[in-house]
């Protein structure tokens, strides 16, 4: 099995950034989900530059990286799963610590998203 990191990077590099400006405006505060506004207005910023200057252009010239061209494989949907398992069940017994904080539940949201990604096939590797 290849490891689409390229794909991975790609496809979540605006969810890494969400979880960047977070972490830099809010910190590891379990009390942060108030002051989510200027995350996500960063995140709106950042995503629309994104887009229109790298991501269009990529796309264009390597249309086997569009998200549309990979499926899921059935070991990023179990690693997906496991970490999701594990995320929610420290999120439910220590919601009162850092550890539930809304910076590192986006991180670990971007770190399912990057390997459920990395762990995916191209479509036509799957149609051969």
């Amino acid at each position: 099995m290849k490891i689409e990191w390229r794909y991975s990077l790609i496809n979540n590099l605006p969810l890494i950034a969400l979880w960047i400006s977070f972490l830099a405006f809010n910190g590891l505060s379990p009390r942060g989900w108030s002051r989510f506004s200027v995350p996500l207005v960063i995140l709106g910023a950042f995503w629309l530059i994104y887009y229109l200057f790298f991501e269009r252009s990529y796309f264009r010239r390597h249309p086997e990286q569009r998200p549309g061209s990979h499926l899921i494989s059935g070991l990023g949907w179990i690693m997906t799963f496991l970490v999701v398992m594990v995320a929610f069940i420290v999120l439910l017994k220590f919601h009162d610590s850092t550890i539930a904080s809304p910076a590192i539940l986006l991180g670990s949201f971007a770190l399912i998203s990057l390997i459920r990604d990395s762990l995916s096939v191209k479509k036509l590797a799957v149609e051969k």
